[in-house]
């Protein structure tokens, strides 16, 4: 095996005392130096690694991907970034100044007029009752900015990049896209060096995921560095340069659009070799590395006695159970319908006389782009929110009939609702969480079907793992596993992969199929190819 330079200079090698004015891979004065970061989470007696000597570079005007699997540190990453996170060791400067040294007030204030930051969940970062103008003037009025010039200004950027339409808007009757444009918006209005963005397209069709990646373009030609955590392959088009993270360190760099993936040697001088690379029944257990004409070579000094790759659990059924309703009649009947429904609001209306029947065994997709309705067509399934016209019906019974009292108890016994947002107990573990929700439920389950339920899901190794220090990826999961866990009929998820990486994307929609299998009514809203193919019918919005 050889290493060769390949693509632009590797982000790792970099000595442990380099300072800001270094230049980036792009040639242009770093933005961003992290360098040998490490990062434990307490849980339980022993403490999660997170990162385990992290490196990162990111030059002036360069757009960067940062992808890997769930659980590999990425969301943490961006938390070093800001100084959210505290450091066991290393050194994270940002624009100069050397953010693991400062104190949490100097901090506050660095961040305030250094950085500008964009989630999946565009609106958390927008006030209700502030309209666009008043969102995106916010973090400049934080900055000391005054009110008429921080509007002024606020104005002068969303004409800047294509929002100014949206000025005087009210941002609850923004559809997706538009409100992680704005949210974009109030990110870069007081000119910050770095913009971080989490996942901020997971959840939107192609045409507002293809806006937010101009916008982010658009923030990068002034000179902004902007770093892009995704599991969206949309994203290989926008970025300039890609980087994976694995247990906790940057392993490999690649340019979107050329072939090839480099290994990133870290400034310790340690690779990580992908398991893919190494496939053969009997591997190579130990190396010599020698410097050779073409760069420096590995080669195997050493085989290690035969072994199988480990498999990955395969997922388990999960029993739903039938209908609990006394006279309800053959198993072909619906679980759920909707008979002639009107929804909006305001002056809006998302869809008009729509019919729709979950049967047992059904697996229902909802598609459409940002703001067509599909959130809302959940909510009315879940008996949530009232349509303006027609009946849902869950159960055998209406919602329209039954006060919110009556509406809890019936939801409790028919349906679960999978939200955007992972709604977990912060402290308490993944298997706590689990057997809270069957308790909810009324259920009983021992450790075994907790512990079956978390390896379809890929969540094994987190069972005993607070949820508050879980991975984007995992929270949604162990989410996931709260409402498998439930044995109830009617299942409603809303975009369940949209912080997932391949493979556990397939687990998810493995653990659906079961629960299919098993006699549930699945009804999910999502974009993700791979929820959409699996489906036996899709409802277009």
């Amino acid at each position: 095996m050889t290493a060769r330079p390949h693509g632009p200079r590797p982000t790792g090698g970099r000595p442990t005392d380099a300072r800001p004015s270094d230049t980036g891979p792009t040639g242009a004065r770093a933005v961003v130096e992290v360098t040998d970061v490490f990062v434990a989470y307490r849980s339980g007696p022993e403490p999660v690694m997170a990162l385990r000597g992290a490196d990162l570079t990111l030059a002036a005007g360069e757009r960067l991907l940062v992808a890997g699997p769930n659980g590999s540190g990425k969301s943490t990453l961006l938390r070093v970034v800001t100084g959210d996170q505290p450091v066991l060791a290393g050194r994270v400067e940002v624009g100069g100044a050397a953010v693991h040294a400062m104190d949490d007030a100097d901090r506050r204030r660095w961040r305030t007029r250094a950085l500008g930051f964009v989630d999946q969940h565009a609106r958390r970062n927008l006030l209700p009752e502030l309209d666009v103008r008043d969102n995106v003037a916010l973090q400049l009025r934080l900055t000391g900015t005054g009110r008429a010039a921080a509007r002024a200004q606020a104005e002068a950027t969303l004409e800047r990049l294509g929002l100014g339409a949206l000025t005087g808007a009210d941002v609850r009757r923004l559809s997706g896209g538009e409100a992680q444009r704005v949210a974009l918006c109030a990110a870069v209005a007081h000119g910050p060096a770095l913009v971080l963005a989490d996942e901020p397209t997971g959840e939107l069709d192609e045409e507002a995921a293809h806006q937010v990646y101009g916008l982010l373009e658009s923030v990068a030609a002034d000179g902004t560095g902007v770093i892009l955590v995704s599991h969206d392959p949309r994203s290989d088009a926008f970025v300039d340069r890609a980087v994976r993270l694995r247990d906790g360190r940057l392993a490999e760099e690649w340019v979107p659009g050329r072939t090839g993936v480099a290994q990133v040697a870290d400034s310790r001088g340690w690779v990580r070799l992908p398991s893919e690379l190494l496939t053969d029944e009997r591997r190579p257990t130990s190396w010599t590395a020698q410097p050779g004409d073409e760069g420096l070579v590995l080669r195997p000094s050493a085989v290690g006695p035969a072994r199988t790759s480990p498999r990955a659990p395969v997922p388990v059924a999960v029993a739903a159970p039938a209908p609990r309703r006394a006279g309800t009649g053959t198993a072909t009947e619906p679980l759920g319908s909707l008979a002639g429904v009107t929804a909006g609001w305001g002056d809006r209306r998302l869809f008009e006389g729509l019919d729709l029947e979950l049967r047992p065994g059904s697996w229902t997709a909802l598609r459409g782009p940002s703001g067509s309705g599909k959130s809302t067509l959940l909510s009315l399934v879940a008996g949530l929110t009232d349509p303006r016209a027609g009946a849902v019906t869950v159960g055998g019974t209406t919602w329209a009939g039954l006060d919110r009292a009556a509406r809890a108890a019936h939801r409790g016994r028919w349906l679960a609702y999978g939200l955007q947002r992972a709604n977990l107990v912060e402290s308490m573990s993944v298997a706590e969480n689990v057997t809270l929700a069957a308790g909810a439920r009324g259920r009983t389950v021992d450790a075994d079907e907790v512990a079956a339920l978390a390896a379809s899901l890929g969540l094994t190794a987190q069972l005993r793992t607070p949820a508050g220090v879980l991975s984007g990826g995992e929270r949604q999961r162990a989410s996931l596993a709260r409402v498998l866990v439930a044995g109830v009929p009617v299942l409603v998820l809303d975009e369940p992969t949209s912080q997932q990486d391949d493979v556990s994307a397939a687990r998810v929609v493995a653990a659906l199929s079961s629960a299919c299998e098993a006699g549930a009514a699945v009804l999910v809203a999502s974009h993700d190819r791979s929820v959409l193919e699996r489906a036996d019918a899709t409802l277009v919005l």
